[in-house]
C-alpha cells in the first residue's frame, strides 16, 4: 500500500483517516471534562503506535504511562515514577532518541516542583526536534496536552508558546506535526486553532467555548455540541471538507487518569523500553545533569564508584558531582579538589586516605603531633591567666583597696605599674614555652 493510502480509524464505524494527514497536519481536540476528549487523544496514540509512527507526547499530568502495558514508549520526566529522570540539558538527546531511532516518548513534566523547569524542557526538546526535522524530514507527531496553558489566548505567548505556533506554521514542511488538547478552546490562541486541519469537538457547554464552534462550524453546530453524550463529537476535516458526528472508541490500554475509586487502582504490568536507552540517559544526566529533578541520577551514575586514590565514597561523589557541573558549595568542591586533583594537599584538620604521610604511621611523630598540641594550648591558656593577673594587679595598683579608680586622679596611678606586670607575664609564657620544648625533645630522643 502506498503511503498516501495508509489510513487509520479512531471511531466505532471505522471513519478512516489518512495517516500521513494526521501525523505531519494540525490537529485539535477538544472538550469540557469527562467529554472523552483524553480518551480520543490515547485512542490516536494507539493507533500511531501499533503502525510504529515515531511521537512525542507532553503529559501535564502523569496520566499516559497507561500505554506502556501494551506499547514500548520510553517514558521521562521529574519523578521517580518514570524510566529515567531527565531535565532541559537533555533535550537534544531525547530529541536524537525520538527521531533518529524512533523512539516514541512521553514527556511527563507533572513531577516537576518548579513549572518553569518542565516548560524549559518541553521547549528544548520541541525547538531542537524541530531543527532536525529539517534534514531528518521523518513523519513525527507531538500531542500536547492541556494546551491552554502552553498558548493562551491571553496574555503574552513566552518561548514554548511561540515553539508550539512555529511549529503549528511551518512544521508540516519538515514532516513534524502536532495535535494540542484543552477542555477550553476560547482559552487556546487562536492563532493554533485557525492553523488546524483536522478539530475534534466534544461536548461543550460554556458560551465562550460553544461560540467557537459557531465561528467555525456555523450556529447550528454550536448548539448540537452542547448535546453531545461522552464519547461522541463532531469531526471536522480539511482533506476531505467536511465535518461529521462520530464516536470514538474506548482506549484499549489502562486508564491511568481514570478517578480513582475508594478501593484504588490496580497498576498494570507495564513494558520495559530497551535497557540501553535508559542507560545512555542516565550516562547524559551523570555528564550533564538538569536543574532539580535529575540532580538525583547525576549523583547515581557519576558518585557511585570509589575513587582512585582511596578518598571516602562521600569524597568521591563530591568530586564527581563537581566535575559534572552542579552546583556543589565552595567548602565541599574544595574538599573535593583536594582528594582528587592527584597533589597530595589535604583538607584542614583530616587528611585522605590515599593522601596521608609516609610518617603517619611512626608512633614518636604521633607523639610530637600531641605535644606540638598541647604546648598550643598552654602557651594559650598562659596568655589568658596572664591578662586576668594584669587585670588584677592594675586594679590594685590603681585603686589600692578595691573598687573602680577615681578619673579624676589622673593617668598616673592606674597605670604606673602595668610595664612590669607585662614583663613577667611574657617571661612566664616562655619559661612555659621552653618547658614544654624541652619535654617534646626528650620524648623524640
Amino acid at each position: 500500500m502506498a503511503e498516501a493510502d495508509r489510513t487509520i480509524s479512531l471511531t466505532e464505524d471505522d471513519e478512516p483517516m489518512p495517516l500521513v494527514d494526521v501525523v505531519t497536519g494540525r490537529g485539535f481536540v477538544t472538550g469540557k471534562s469527562g467529554s472523552g476528549k483524553s480518551n480520543t487523544a490515547s485512542v490516536l496514540a494507539e493507533e500511531l503506535l501499533s503502525e510504529s509512527v515515531p511521537l512525542l507526547i507532553v503529559d501535564t499530568d502523569g496520566e499516559y504511562y497507561g500505554l506502556k502495558e501494551r506499547y514500548e514508549l520510553l517514558h521521562v520526566g521529574g519523578d521517580d515514577h518514570c524510566d529515567a529522570q531527565v531535565g532541559p540539558r537533555h533535550a537534544d538527546k531525547l530529541a536524537e532518541i525520538a527521531l533518529d531511532r524512533g523512539v516514541p516518548i512521553i514527556l511527563d513534566v507533572s513531577g516537576f516542583v518548579e513549572a518553569s523547569e518542565g516548560r524549559r524542557l518541553v521547549h528544548d526538546v520541541l525547538r531542537s526536534l524541530f531543527v532536525k526535522e529539517k534534514e531528518a524530514k521523518t513523519p513525527f507527531l507531538v500531542l500536547v496536552e492541556e494546551a491552554h496553558e502552553f498558548m493562551p489566548q491571553s496574555g503574552s505567548l513566552d518561548e514554548l508558546g511561540k515553539m508550539l505556533i512555529r511549529i503549528a506554521k511551518r512544521g508540516r514542511k519538515r514532516g513534524l506535526g502536532i495535535c494540542a488538547m484543552s477542555q477550553r478552546p476560547s482559552s487556546v490562541e487562536k492563532d493554533y486553532i485557525t492553523q488546524c486541519d483536522w478539530l475534534v469537538w466534544h461536548r461543550l457547554t460554556w458560551e465562550n467555548d460553544t461560540d467557537v464552534v459557531a465561528r467555525i462550524l456555523g450556529r447550528d453546530a454550536a448548539d448540537e455540541v452542547q448535546t453531545l453524550d461522552p464519547g461522541e463529537a463532531i469531526l471536522m476535516t480539511d482533506w476531505d471538507e467536511r465535518h461529521r458526528r462520530v464516536r470514538f472508541r474506548r482506549k484499549e490500554t489502562f486508564d491511568a487518569g481514570a478517578t480513582p475509586g475508594l478501593d484504588g487502582m490496580d497498576q498494570p504490568d507495564l513494558t520495559e523500553v530497551e535497557t540501553d536507552i535508559v542507560g545512555e540517559l542516565r550516562a547524559a544526566v551523570g555528564e550533564q545533569p538538569s536543574d532539580g529533578a535529575a540532580t538525583g541520577d547525576a549523583a547515581e551514575s557519576d558518585g557511585g564508584a570509589e575513587s582512585d586514590d582511596g578518598g571516602s565514597d562521600a569524597s568521591s561523589s563530591s568530586a564527581a558531582t563537581s566535575a559534572s557541573g552542579s552546583s556543589a558549595t565552595a567548602s565541599s568542591a574544595t574538599a573535593a579538589a583536594s582528594l582528587t586533583d592527584g597533589s597530595g594537599g589535604e583538607s584542614e584538620g583530616e587528611a585522605g586516605e590515599g593522601d596521608a604521610s609516609p610518617a603517619a604511621d611512626d608512633p614518636l611523630w604521633e607523639v610530637a603531633e600531641f605535644v606540638a598540641y598541647l604546648v598550643g594550648a598552654l602557651g594559650a591558656a598562659t596568655v589568658r591567666l596572664g591578662a586576668t593577673v594584669e587585670r588584677a594587679v592594675a586594679r590594685q595598683v590603681g585603686v589600692g583597696g578595691g573598687g573602680r579608680p577615681d578619673p579624676l586622679d589622673g593617668p598616673s596611678r592606674s597605670t604606673e605599674g602595668r610595664p612590669v606586670v607585662g614583663l613577667l607575664v611574657l617571661l612566664a609564657v616562655l619559661a612555659v614555652g621552653v618547658l614544654a620544648g624541652l619535654g617534646a625533645v626528650t620524648l623524640l630522643g
